[in-house]
């Protein structure tokens, strides 16, 4: 990727509206790329690629947003959204890439996202097993500290901790996120030796269940242990900062979770700014995820725009809205809103009292295309997910 570029939104007119037609089979193959109309923003364009974007997107019916200051010369580069047809598009694509400057890098990145925008299969490879997707997977959550913002102290015990486990997976859970050490807003940093004993009981006791376990840690020495204990993931929410994390997940073969948050735990809420949110979640995202998957290997990375972590309320609603760019990375998202402060603010209730509110989030995410979906509540999210999934896809529901 030379250049950051996602889809910003697209209207895909679906094959069973031409069919009650009864149109042509030739119609419908000519028809179809007309019917699927995409918005694709591209940052840091220079200015001589960026005139010759804009006229050929004009040359085929299509029109390109660039920086006013393109028109007198004075940007030296700019940011451009383009809107057109998925036909229009392979149009603009076939000749940008034979124009001269970097217009074929422009060409090659609009290509890349519409592609993985479109992209709805995915697998991600365990060292033991391949989990296909969809279906949408749960990661049920096991906290095993003291102080978590929703369920602190619930299962600190390994008897409990253990039995929560087994709940999870009876009630449906694909993997188990094991934690050790809380990260919500200005939590406190407990040292490796702490946050391994009180992961490691736990993790050796579940590796019998015989679902995936992640270890939801950012230090490599923890993921180390954890994975030579059973876990069989890494959920970093530093998103790969420590180097060493990474090496760790190619010497066991795992895959890995790599979530954006600003600064740490203990001063992620303090005032978080962003000049353009989706620029800076999307690239660090993009970025890192094809850098791993260089590494480890495609199906075995998946991202995570780190919901509550670094955010504002109005950021968090706003990443939810549009958590669709995300896809454009080309890796499964993973999404964790579970019982968060940003769904409190609105509706001024405890975490205790916020099941329903994350109901609707992620019901929306699965309507966006999410892939994983990290909670505290796995029966009830469950339900959610299978009738939301009927609504994407009517086919599944039954007769």
């Amino acid at each position: 990727m030379k250049f950051i570029t996602y889809v910003v939104d697209s209207c895909e007119i679906e094959e069973e509206w031409f069919h009650k037609t009864h149109c042509d089979v030739r119609g419908l193959e000519i028809m179809l790329p007309k019917a699927r109309f995409y918005a694709v923003m591209i940052y840091g364009i220079p200015l001589k690629e960026a005139i010759i974007l804009k006229e050929e997107a004009l040359a085929r019916g299509m029109d390109c947003s660039l920086s006013r200051d393109v028109a007198s010369l004075k940007a030296k580069f700019t940011n451009a959204l383009i809107f057109g047809n998925e036909r229009q598009f392979s149009s603009l694509i076939e000749k940008m890439k034979l124009q001269p400057f970097k217009c074929s890098e422009i060409a090659m990145d609009m290509y890349e996202a519409l592609q993985n925008h479109k992209k709805e299969e995915y697998e991600i490879e365990f060292p033991q097993e391949k989990m296909k997707i969809p279906p949408v997977r749960i990661m049920g959550i096991l906290n095993i500290t003291p102080d978590s913002f929703y369920d602190g102290m619930k299962y600190y015990d390994l008897e409990k901790a253990v039995e929560r486990a087994k709940n999870m997976a009876e009630n449906g859970a694909d993997i188990i996120d094991v934690g050790g050490e809380s990260t919500r807003p200005f939590a406190q940093e407990v040292s490796e030796e702490e946050e391994i004993k009180r992961i490691l009981p736990v993790i050796e006791e579940i590796s019998e269940l015989r679902i995936p376990i992640s270890v939801d840690t950012y230090k490599p020495e923890v993921a180390e242990k954890a994975i030579e204990a059973g876990a069989q993931m890494i959920n970093d929410v530093s998103g790969l900062r420590n180097p060493r994390m990474l090496e760790v997940a190619k010497e066991y073969d795992v895959p890995v979770v790599i979530m954006h948050m600003r600064g740490k735990p203990k001063n992620m809420q303090r005032n978080p700014k962003y000049s353009d949110l989706f620029r800076e979640i999307y690239g660090y995202l993009k970025v890192k995820g094809d850098y791993a998957a260089e590494i480890l290997g495609k199906n075995k990375v998946l991202i995570d725009p780190g919901i509550g972590f670094g955010k504002t309320a109005r950021n968090n609603y706003e990443i939810m809205k549009y958590i669709h760019i995300f896809r454009s990375a080309g890796y499964p998202i993973l999404l964790g809103t579970s019982r968060k402060s940003f769904i409190g603010k609105v509706l001024d209730k405890p975490p205790e009292k916020r099941l329903f509110g994350t109901i609707a989030t992620i019901t929306s995410a699965v309507l966006c295309g999410v892939s994983v979906l990290r909670v505290h509540d796995v029966s009830e999210v469950k339900d959610a997910v299978r009738v939301a999934e009927c609504i994407l896809k009517p086919t599944k529901s039954p007769e």
